[in-house]
């Protein structure tokens, strides 16, 4: 019997924060970071734990927890996020980078868990 080991929730997390840090430049080690920062960071930060949330349906529980955050703030970037997909450009923005996530998830090999490096 073969034992299959999903990816956990803040490999997840890590995975989309690692995926928009390289996408706008902002260091991954800044959005993980435990406080807010300068707006870029915290957008950048925002739009991770949108494609966390809404992109691979964790809990935004969960996602919080991943982020150090409170399940409220994983809310408010929600909405923040979705607001802002009403304009075309940031909705192909999102929707690229929602697939390239996902792209990335099922290049895992079947039973290997993430590597949060």
């Amino acid at each position: 019997m073969h034992t299959q080991i999903s990816p956990t929730v803040p490999e997840l997390c890590h995975m989309a924060a690692r995926l928009v840090a390289d996408e706008t430049g902002v260091p991954l080690s800044e959005v993980l970071h435990a406080c807010r920062l300068a707006r870029p960071v915290s957008a950048t930060r925002a739009l991770a734990m949108y494609l966390a949330h809404v992109g691979l349906g964790l809990p935004m529980s969960a996602v919080g927890r991943a982020f150090g955050r409170h399940r409220s703030t994983v809310a408010h970037a929600c909405r923040t996020v979705e607001e802002r997909r009403e304009t075309a450009r940031w909705d192909r923005k999102v929707s690229e980078l929602e697939a390239r996530m996902i792209r990335a998830l099922a290049q895992v090999p079947a039973g290997e868990a993430l590597h949060a490096a």
